[in-house]
């Protein structure tokens, strides 16, 4: 048989491949002897070039530390973070990459949950970044986890935290500048402890809407944006009638994502000590449309008892997505996986990794550039930085069936232009390196796709009338 790794930009559509054969290689350490406890983990762009960097933040250690991607397979020494004085951090467990400010390309948020603070870091374009400034202190008590998001449906990135201590959930509006007032809430209910948070449109109505998990009260609650389609330009949430569930004994993860492969969003839970009866990984469908929809959930069976992390991804490039789970605590197998079977299941589990133990910290990205996702992780207790490459092999390529299309620039910062054998408009679906969909749009011949709003990173271009698959960098 012929072998072939999937090196160059493109991704090459699957109906001209036989099929896809995914391994990865065994763990390679980044750093060994990162600031104690590493909690929390993200990737990105950070340094114009197309290599995904790494950000991490260390509970123990209250560092924030970043890591430039060499582009060979290694990363250079951590670079520490300023964060001293009012912007100090003390146990840091929420870190999140995005442009803040629109300059320079993309910035640094993180949380410290001891001292209630969170704070980014601004990148001054040139591989070295500002001493930490504060955007929430105080109110925001017990930081945790932290994200970004269109929540006013303006073309600036706000920002998401949660206050674990106060049972808050926050978000600050931000003038593009990198200025940002508030907080302003999305929900205050004593006693819930919020966890873990992901924001989609999960009504199709055009925004954000946000699924909390509350570790203390045990139950996954939606809430619904009421910014549009009313359009009144003013952001409010509403809970949904009917919680998503409950009874959970320690919600760890919470995602807004497309288990089944259905092209509709399912909500994905972790819960690290369930109780007798439930299942650690579980998602959950919408019965209806609407707040006042029910829930049907679906349990997966993993050799894990005490989950942390569970996401989705295309690890095999055949457009379907598969499930990755981490271990939170020190026995079984640290990471498995499960292949998606192309009919809305996953077929049986398969370990991935059994050297590392309690990764409360996970990202998924392309770090080789080759083609394929990778997977970087954080290890709390024994305090190191690790990474597995993904050795995506197609097999069986016929290269003259191959339909080429070109994208230009690529990477991008506005307007992506395509070429080639092209004779009707494109219907393009556009995914990030976790299989959610970001944007749809048909694009009339001659004419560019705007992705001017997407956040900086990878992403997957599939084009649907030709049946063909893509990857671009947005800058």
């Amino acid at each position: 048989m012929k072998k072939k790794l999937l090196t160059c930009l493109s991704l090459l559509s699957l109906s001209a491949i036989g099929f896809a054969q995914t391994t990865f290689e065994s763990k390679v350490t980044i750093n060994a002897n990162t600031g104690a406890n590493p909690y929390t983990i993200d990737s990105g762009l950070l340094d114009n070039d197309a290599y995904p960097d790494i950000v991490i933040g260390t509970d123990g250690g209250n560092t924030v530390e970043w890591y430039k991607n060499n582009g060979d397979g290694t990363f250079a020494n951590a670079v520490t973070l300023t964060a001293t004085g009012t912007e100090a951090l003390l146990y840091v467990e929420g870190v999140h990459i995005a442009d803040l400010d629109g300059i320079n390309g993309n910035d640094i948020l993180a949380t410290s949950y001891g001292n209630s603070n969170l704070v980014w870091f601004a990148n001054n374009g040139d591989g070295t970044f500002a001493d930490a400034e504060t955007i929430g202190q105080s109110l925001i008590s017990g930081a945790g986890s932290v994200t970004t998001g269109y929540i006013d449906a303006g073309n600036t990135l706000d920002v998401v935290v949660l206050a674990y201590g106060s049972s808050d959930v926050f978000w600050f509006s931000n003038d593009g500048s990198g200025n940002f007032t508030g907080p302003f809430s999305i929900t205050s209910v004593a006693g819930t402890g919020p966890g873990a948070i992901d924001l989609a449109d999960y009504d199709g109505d055009g925004d954000l809407d946000a699924v909390i998990a509350n570790t203390d009260a045990g139950t996954i609650e939606i809430y619904d944006n009421n910014l549009l389609p009313s359009g009144a330009g003013t952001v409010s949430f509403t809970k949904y009638m009917n919680t998503v569930s409950s009874g959970n004994g320690y919600l760890f993860d919470i995602e807004f994502v497309d288990v089944n492969d259905d092209g509709t969003l399912d909500i994905l839970k972790s819960d690290n000590s369930p109780s007798t009866g439930n299942s650690n990984i579980a998602y959950y469908t919408k019965d209806t449309s609407g707040t006042a929809t029910t829930f049907t959930e679906t349990t997966i069976s993993t050799s894990i008892t005490r989950t942390s992390l569970a996401t989705v991804a295309d690890f095999d490039n055949d457009t379907k997505n598969d499930l990755l789970v981490t271990n939170g605590r020190v026995t079984n197998d640290d990471i498995i996986w499960f292949e998606s079977n192309n009919t809305g299941g996953f077929a049986p589990e398969v370990s991935l990794d059994n050297t590392q133990s309690t990764i409360y910290g996970m990202t998924i990205n392309d770090f080789d550039n080759d083609g394929d996702l990778d997977i970087a992780t954080v290890s709390y207790f024994q305090d190191d930085l690790n990474w597995f490459e993904n050795k995506l092999i197609t097999l069986d390529v016929e290269d003259n069936t191959l339909q080429e299309i070109t994208m230009y620039p690529n990477p991008v910062k506005n307007s992506l232009y395509f070429k080639g054998n092209i004779t009707d408009d494109l219907n393009v679906s556009v995914y990030n390196v976790l299989g959610k969909q970001v944007l749809n749009a048909i694009v009339n011949q001659n004419q560019a796709l705007d992705v001017s709003n997407l956040n900086n990173g990878v992403y997957i271009i599939k084009f649907n009338n030709y049946n063909s698959t893509y990857k671009f960098v947005k800058q």
